[in-house]
């Protein structure tokens, strides 16, 4: 294997190192999947084996999360099936590591992971999926799941074992708003079992695999119980209602990733923990399919990337001056309507970059507005301020697409749109050039479609795309 190295110890203990070849941090890939099935055979079927220690390789972290550069590249094939046979293999392409994690969960042997430095998302699942947790006593231990801020969600066992740990209540705020976990919490909740010195750290763990050779995870145990009880418990709805307000508030259905969390959580609660981990299979293999979890991943990771790689050409205050400005000129249009000014600037500041404050109009207090138009005010908003973001791009103003979604984004634009070139992508190209003409036939020129972006959207291709 190139990236798990297996040394045996005179007491049958295997030591596992995770050392990711030629990379500064170990990530899940897709050759890192293939090996981890390997790895699990060779723990449960070599009879010299009593148990293993898994430890990584790298001095900055135990892993980093899933290879998101892989999973981007997995999107639109993914995102694009439709018979009943890609749909099949999608599932179960996307949710491969899950099964490979509750394979080494299952294999019969105990398995200690040893931590330092960072354990992220599928980083964090895998530890999640060995039986005993030891972390090195150091500020610098970091653990998240951070996937919802990228428009996706734990799929390999993330919401299914965390809530089996700490129960609902507690976890929802980690998995829904990437909240870090205190190491001390961590402690507390059974995330960690221990924390020791560096020096200590791996005879801990196996000292531990050697004194448990029948371990099993607490949720594979005939008496175990979800910590609080379920759903439909005290608990439960102190987790789920402010969860569910939270969402709705910030326009869950913008970002699919939050609300399939939420059912991850709801329905794989009230199962045994295999159907647990189907249920959120299904539901991240439905995420990633969504085209919020694409332009997500693609600015807040490739596009960190390329950034640091390249010279800048963006003028970021001309290039947000001018998004900031057709805010502000809809918002004066929006008030001029009759739309209550506090309502105008709620919504500003929710869909918006830096919310562009206005002052409201001097004449009398503003009509009740018809809170049925608050979906078209909202759309109002992100199309005034993308098709600036256009104008701003064929200008020479912004940079390349990249530049100026990760720009917009970084100044307050909604992060569920992944910038507002990627906007155009959320809402179909041939779809956003259809409502611009409707809002330029009822609103004016303002929302008039540049003529680059009018003739690649009619062809059904946004500014990501090559040209045909």
């Amino acid at each position: 294997m190139k990236n798990f190295s297996i040394q045996i110890d005179a007491d049958g203990v295997a030591l596992v190192t995770f050392d990711m070849a030629g990379k500064r941090l170990n990530v899940i890939s897709d050759e890192v999947q293939t090996e981890l099935e390997q790895l699990v055979s060779t723990l449960r079927d070599s009879p010299e084996i009593r148990g293993a220690v898994l430890v990584s390789g790298k001095e900055n972290g135990f892993c980093a999360g899933a290879d998101l550069g892989e999973i981007i590249g997995h999107f639109d094939r993914w995102r694009t099936a439709q018979r009943q046979d890609a749909l099949r293999q999608g599932l179960a392409e996307s949710s491969s590591l899950s099964r490979h994690l509750r394979a080494l969960e299952t294999c019969g042997k105990p398995v200690a992971a040893a931590i330092s430095g960072m354990a992220l998302g599928g980083g964090l699942e895998l530890a999640l999926a060995c039986h005993y947790r030891v972390a090195v006593d150091d500020p610098k231990l970091r653990l998240a799941f951070p996937e919802a801020g990228v428009g996706l969600l734990p799929g390999a066992g993330g919401t299914q074992r965390l809530i089996r740990l700490i129960g609902i209540e507690a976890a929802l705020p980690y998995l829904l708003d990437c909240r870090p976990i205190d190491p001390a919490d961590a402690l507390a909740g059974g995330l960690l079992h221990a924390r020791v010195p560096a020096a200590e750290l791996v005879e801990t763990a196996r000292r531990w695999v050697l004194e448990n050779p029948q371990a099993v995870a607490p949720w594979d145990q005939k008496e175990f119980r979800l910590p609080g009880g379920g759903p439909h418990t005290p608990q439960g709805y102190r987790g789920f209602g402010p969860a569910i307000a939270a969402r709705l508030a910030g326009g869950s259905a913008d970002q699919p990733a939050q609300a399939n969390i939420l059912k991850c959580v709801y329905e794989g609660a009230q199962v045994p923990i295999d159907a647990g981990l189907r249920i959120e299979s299904r539901y991240f293999f439905n995420t990633v399919r969504s085209p919020q979890a694409k332009v997500m991943a693609r600015t807040f990771f490739v596009s960190r990337q390329t950034l640091a790689k390249r010279e800048k050409h963006t003028d970021p205050r001309s290039y947000l001056d001018a998004l900031r400005q057709a805010t502000k000129t809809e918002q004066q249009v929006l008030l001029e309507e009759g739309v209550a000014a506090p309502l105008v600037a709620a919504l500003a500041r929710r869909y918006a970059v830096e919310g562009a404050a206005i002052e409201a109009p001097s004449q009398t207090q503003c009509e009740d507005t018809d809170f049925a138009n608050i979906a078209a005010i909202k759309q109002r908003l992100l199309y005034a301020q993308t098709l600036a973001a256009v104008r701003a791009l064929e200008g020479g103003n912004a940079g390349d697409a990249l530049e100026a979604d990760a720009s917009a984004v970084a100044a307050g634009f909604p992060s569920w749109t992944g910038g507002p070139i990627s906007f155009i992508d959320v809402e179909g190209p041939q779809r956003f050039l259809a409502q611009a003409e409707r809002f330029v036939a009822e609103l004016g020129e303002r929302f008039a479609v540049p003529a680059g972006l009018r003739e690649r959207a009619a062809a059904g291709r946004g500014l990501y795309d090559e040209p045909a």
